[in-house]
């Protein structure tokens, strides 16, 4: 009797993983790339391999020829509001260093353990979009899958011999201002807040968010809901395509795909994996970040916030 429970055991887990397979199979999209794609591609000329989470996981263990890339890349802006883009002129002198040109397939890869790994990866793959490079992909499962498929890893830290030709036409439209969200609240552009529940609600905050809750009418869609980060295990594999579709008609986001949606969260990280989501792996084709989130919004009293509300009702 144990021996067949044992039997069951192993035969639900096998379906449990094949499962987990095809879910983050069916995720896949130019801008989302897995461990296989990213192991027969890894020493094509053109593929340049960035290294986004914490530096010094890069330096125990990475991807072969995988670049250290930007670190503490987010900065204050004029207004010294912090976690802004940097200037364009920095960001650029950053990628050239990595060997990037405007000719690079570009991977970008974090720990892949928790669904804030990922959103340090769509937060770089957002700011390459605003400098008009969109040949970026995110691999799926980070780290985390890379290593756990046995594949091989390095502690060879890369520095390219030469550096790259890359040049930015930025895309405005990437990015929304406080003025354009004080401008565009109460009307049919469509916010999505991808901070926890608590936050949105007004429960809870940042010790350094000066204000609870979210701003009117927006949609909550937190992004630790997003990938399987954890589950039985799981590195931060996305979730299928089938699965996120329905969580974004769920939280009211519009069928049409031509909607004009802006995303936040505290420092535009969360709201980076919003993007990413919405934008890459769903097909919206107007989505922005605004970029200095709660942590802009929240000091500036005539831009109005809700609290103990959940914000768009049908």
């Amino acid at each position: 009797m144990n021996t067949c429970k044992a039997k069951l055991a192993v035969v639900l887990t096998a379906v449990m993983l094949l499962a987990a397979t095809a879910g983050s199979a069916l995720a896949s999209s130019n801008a989302l790339v897995s461990i296989d794609w990213l192991a027969k591609n890894l020493n094509k000329s053109n593929v340049v391999v960035l290294a986004v989470g914490d530096f010094t996981h890069y330096e125990k263990n990475h991807i072969p020829g995988a670049v250290k890339a930007f670190g503490p890349w987010q900065t204050m802006n004029d207004q010294f509001v912090g976690f802004m883009m940097p200037k364009t002129d920095d960001l650029v002198t950053m990628l050239r260093s990595y060997g990037v040109n405007n000719s690079s397939k570009i991977i970008v890869y974090d720990e892949g353990i928790t669904a804030m790994d990922t959103a340090r990866s769509a937060r770089a793959l957002w700011t390459l979009h605003a400098l008009g490079h969109d040949d970026v992909a995110i691999l799926d499962g980070g780290f985390a899958a890379w290593e756990q498929a046995g594949k091989a890893v390095s502690k060879e830290a890369v520095a390219p011999v030469n550096a790259g030709d890359f040049t930015a036409k930025m895309v405005e439209s990437k990015i929304a201002t406080m003025a354009e969200v004080q401008k565009k609240i109460g009307s049919n552009t469509v916010f999505v807040d991808n901070r926890g529940s608590a936050e949105f609600f007004g429960h809870e905050k940042k010790s350094h968010i000066k204000r609870y809750g979210h701003l009117p009418n927006a949609r909550t869609w937190p992004s630790n809901y997003m990938s399987n980060a954890g589950i039985e295990m799981s590195p931060a594999v996305m979730k299928d395509t089938k699965s996120l579709a329905q969580m974004a008609a769920g939280v009211g986001i519009p069928a049409d795909k031509n909607a004009e949606i802006i995303t936040y969260s505290n420092h535009g990280l969360q709201a980076a994996m919003g993007y990413f989501v919405l934008h890459d792996l769903l097909g919206y084709k107007n989505v922005k970040i605004f970029d200095g989130s709660i942590l802009e919004a929240a000091p500036n009293k005539s831009l109005p916030m809700e609290q103990f509300a959940w914000g768009y009702m049908n």
